[in-house]
C-alpha cells in the first residue's frame, strides 16, 4: 500500500468505526436484527460489516439513516480535509451521547412523576371492585412513558400465557428501585394473596415524597439556569438602555 493511500484508508476506518459505535450506542432503543447486505448500498454494507466486527446489534432504522448521512459527509470531506473527516465522527459521537443522556434524564423524571399516579390508579381500581388482572390494562393505558408502555407489555405477556406476576416484575425491574418495589407489591398480591391496599398506601406515600423531593431540586436549579440569560442578555440590555445614553449625552456636552 502506497504512503498516499494509507491516511485515506485509516481515515475511512476510523470514521466508520466511530460512527457505528455512536449510532449503535442507544440506551433503551429498539434493536433490530442485522439484515443481509444490500449490494446496491455500499454504505449499508460498510455499516453492517463494522457492526458485525464490533459484535453490536444494529441500531434502529432512524439511527441507520443518520449513520449513512454522517458517513457520507465524512467520506466526502476526507479527500479535501482529512482532519475535518475525523472531526465529523467525533461530533456525531458527542451528539449521540448528549441525546442519550438527555433522554435518560427525561425518562427518569417522567418515571418519578408517574409512579405515584400509578399507585393511586391501582388503589382506585382495586378499591372499586376490580381485580388486579382487570385493573392492570386499565391503569397501563392511562400512564405516560416509560411506565405505561412497560405495564402494557406486561399485560400483553400475561394475556399470552406468562404468569402475570413474573411479567409485571420483568417489565418494571429495568425502570429502577421505585418501579421494582411496585412490581414486587403487585406480584406478592398475585402470588400469595397479600392485601394490596395497605402496601400501596405506604408505597404511595414514599413515592410522593420522592416526587416532592425531585420538584424541590428542580426549583433550586432555576436560579442557576437563569444566570446565563441574565449575564448574556439582561445585563447588556440594561447597560445599553441606561449607561450608554448617559455617556453619549456627556460626550456631546464636552466642549470642542
Amino acid at each position: 500500500m502506497s504512503g498516499a493511500l494509507l491516511p485515506v484508508v485509516v481515515g475511512v476506518g476510523v470514521t466508520g468505526a466511530v460512527l457505528t459505535v455512536a449510532a449503535a450506542h442507544r440506551p433503551g432503543g429498539v434493536r433490530h436484527p442485522v439484515p443481509r447486505p444490500n449490494r446496491s448500498r455500499p454504505l449499508d454494507q460498510l455499516t453492517i460489516a463494522l457492526v458485525r466486527a464490533a459484535r453490536r446489534p444494529l441500531p434502529e432504522l432512524a439511527a441507520r439513516r443518520r449513520l449513512r448521512r454522517w458517513a457520507a459527509l465524512a467520506i466526502a470531506a476526507l479527500p479535501v480535509a482529512p482532519p475535518l473527516a475525523l472531526a465529523v465522527p467525533a461530533g456525531a459521537w458527542l451528539l449521540a451521547r448528549r441525546s442519550a443522556l438527555r433522554r435518560r434524564r427525561h425518562e427518569g423524571r417522567a418515571l418519578v412523576d408517574s409512579l405515584p399516579d400509578a399507585v393511586d390508579l391501582f388503589l382506585l381500581a382495586t378499591s372499586a371492585g376490580r381485580s388486579l388482572p382487570l385493573a392492570h390494562r386499565l391503569v397501563a393505558d392511562r400512564l405516560p412513558p416509560p411506565l405505561g408502555p412497560a405495564l402494557r407489555a406486561a399485560a400483553a405477556e400475561a394475556e399470552a400465557g406468562r404468569p402475570r406476576a413474573d411479567a409485571i416484575l420483568r417489565a418494571l425491574a429495568p425502570l429502577g428501585a421505585g418501579a421494582t418495589t411496585l412490581g414486587h407489591a403487585l406480584g406478592d398480591h398475585l402470588r400469595y394473596g397479600v392485601p394490596l391496599v395497605p402496601v400501596l398506601d405506604r408505597l404511595g406515600i414514599e413515592l410522593r415524597l420522592d416526587r416532592r423531593r425531585l420538584a424541590e431540586e428542580r426549583a433550586r436549579r432555576v436560579p442557576v439556569r437563569l444566570l446565563a440569560p441574565l449575564v448574556a442578555c439582561i445585563l447588556p440590555a440594561l447597560g445599553l438602555l441606561t449607561v450608554v445614553p448617559l455617556l453619549a449625552g456627556a460626550l456631546r456636552s464636552l466642549p470642542t
